[in-house]
């Protein structure tokens, strides 16, 4: 069954048949039920790769989809595609290596033109991790009030601790906390930068790992 909106001249919402209607980003889309042949069940050996490398980023975005829905926000409605999606393909194109596996430093986890991070120092003890960056936007009133977004990614255990509406830019410095069950295990870093009204994002810089050995 489908709901018809707006009269006879609007979208519907539901499934006729084989046809399904939705409202996506603005518009009226429909669209036909995709019946897929054997063939493409069991994939070309190039469709396969690709699937394999979709897959590989799928999980890897999972456990931080809060974080990139944040970061490819102003680009998701660009391209009117959901931040998600835009996060995986861009990093499906730029951060996969031949060998299908996640090139970590080329990972990109916001997407904007704001000023990034620069002379970023990490330094860790028995809270978390603490991070530092150097003055780049001397004068620049509205960019001081910048927040910083920082992000801490246990990749094998597929955990993650994030800040999203850290210290202003100006303060020049932020921490994100661990806990015990984080002992010995390793981060991927990454830090950020979003405007005060989250209208605009800078592009997300790679920090590098770390392990946390609390004493």
């Amino acid at each position: 069954m489908a709901i018809i909106k707006n009269g006879i001249n609007g979208g519907f919402t539901g499934t006729v048949g084989t046809v399904s209607g939705y409202y996506l980003y603005g518009k009226w889309v429909i669209r036909a039920k995709r019946t897929p042949s054997l063939k493409n069940k069991i994939g070309s050996a190039r469709q396969n790769v690709c699937r394999s490398k979709f897959s590989l980023m799928q999980q890897f975005l999972k456990p931080i989809v809060g974080f990139v829905q944040i970061g490819f926000n102003m680009e998701s409605k660009k391209r009117m595609m959901s931040a998600h999606n835009v996060a995986k393909s861009y990093n499906m194109l730029n951060a996969q290596q031949a060998n299908r596996e996640i090139d970590y430093p080329k990972v990109c986890l916001t997407y904007g033109n704001l000023p990034g991070a620069i002379d970023v120092q990490l330094m860790v003890n028995d809270v978390g991790v603490h991070f530092s960056w150097a003055n780049n936007i001397e004068g620049n009133y509205v960019r001081a009030h910048d927040q910083v977004m920082l992000m801490l990614y246990n990749v094998e255990d597929g955990i993650a601790r994030y800040e999203t509406s850290g210290a202003k830019r100006s303060r020049q410095q932020e921490s994100v906390k661990l806990t015990e069950l984080d002992k010995g295990k390793t981060f991927h870093t990454w830090i950020s930068f979003i405007a005060e009204d989250r209208q605009a994002i800078a592009m997300s810089t790679y920090c590098g790992s770390v392990v946390f050995k609390p004493e």
